[in-house]
């Protein structure tokens, strides 16, 4: 952990971390509701492709169920991973993490296009919204200092270690 104190954006951004952990979570508990209250996604399929069998409907539904849950419990593990890696300094955390979320949120996005419910689409999207807050505060002036002398602090520590 680098010696140093952590910049207001780093906090920030470790902050929007965990809002968008906590997010994803409720994403998950937003799409159960849809389900449990009126298995609003089936009807949508049933809508979308009139001319599929109710298996093919099933096991379309199964599928996208699957699909959105992943997404969540991935976005949640990134979100924590990325939160940790701020807080320690790695710049993997500035360019990996940064394109894993603009890759998740084009995911959450291109849902728009596909027959989910509304609630269930927006509801994914929302943890992206503060995953790409963290990621702008990362890549501030101030965030871009402390990530590289993050670095220099550990290689400095590394080699008066090997002394």
């Amino acid at each position: 952990m680098p010696s140093q104190q952590l910049p207001a954006s780093v906090r920030k951004a470790v902050c929007a971390l965990y809002v968008a952990t906590a997010l994803a979570a409720v994403s998950v508990a937003v799409i159960v509701g849809v389900e449990a209250t009126d298995n609003n996604l089936a009807e949508h399929l049933r809508e979308a492709y009139p001319q599929r069998a109710a298996d093919e409907i099933e096991m379309a539904e199964s599928s996208i169920l699957t699909y959105l849950f992943t997404l969540a419990a991935l976005g949640a593990c990134l979100f924590v991973a990325m939160a940790w890696g701020s807080r320690r300094g790695r710049r993997w955390v500035r360019g990996a993490g940064g394109a894993a979320v603009l890759l998740g949120t084009a995911l959450a996005a291109y849902n728009f296009s596909q027959p989910h419910p509304l609630a269930m689409t927006v509801a994914g999207l929302v943890p992206c919204a503060a995953g790409l807050t963290a990621v702008a505060l990362l890549w501030t002036r101030e965030s871009s200092s402390y990530f590289g002398s993050a670095r220099t602090t550990s290689a400095a520590a590394r080699g008066a270690d090997a002394h």
